[in-house]
């Protein structure tokens, strides 16, 4: 059921070291190409990185929280083309980055959204622009997030809801 999974889909940055399964990796890339685009221009790529080399770049490309990518099996840059989609090329990235991660998580297999917003790498290079460099991606391709994936080597709690009270306002603020 749906309300399970969003109860159970957790951030996990440490993974098995263990490829996934061809199937798995498919049925994800999948889901992500099903997700909803503004005005269904589909304007979402995925760059699939499952080379040990790249995946250590790719954990350096701002000066932190991106080091889980060096360990994970599988890494999933998520763009939008910016000439398509020109004022929601960001919704749509960020629609497809949340399917790509739900539909991990129904297969057991953990993920991890490395930000690009606003972060920088060690030489001062804004993280968007180090992914670029990386992974060879065109200046009018939009850099939402880099995603983690791999069997999960680490347990967590379930997500713990936050209170109607606080966070959900009817009518008005």
């Amino acid at each position: 059921m749906f309300s399970d999974l969003i109860k159970k889909r957790r951030s996990i940055r440490k993974f098995k070291d263990q490829p996934l399964k061809k199937e798995e990796i498919k049925t994800i890339l999948e889901a992500g190409l099903r997700s909803p685009t503004a005005k269904n221009l589909k304007s979402v790529h995925f760059v699939v990185v499952e080379d040990k080399d790249t995946l250590e770049k790719l954990s350096h490309f701002k000066t932190k929280n991106a080091g889980f990518l060096k360990d994970a099996a599988l890494a999933i840059a998520v763009l939008s083309d910016k000439r398509l989609a020109v004022t929601t090329y960001s919704q749509d990235a960020t629609i497809a980055a949340t399917i790509l991660q739900l539909q991990a998580e129904d297969l057991d297999i953990g993920s991890c959204w490395a930000n690009i917003n606003i972060a920088v790498n060690d030489k001062g290079i804004p993280a968007g622009d180090a992914v670029r460099e990386i992974l060879d991606i065109p200046e009018y391709m939009n850099v939402e997030c880099v995603l983690a994936f791999g069997y999960k080597n680490e347990k967590k709690s379930e997500k713990a809801l936050r209170s109607f009270e606080d966070f959900v306002h009817y009518g008005k603020f």
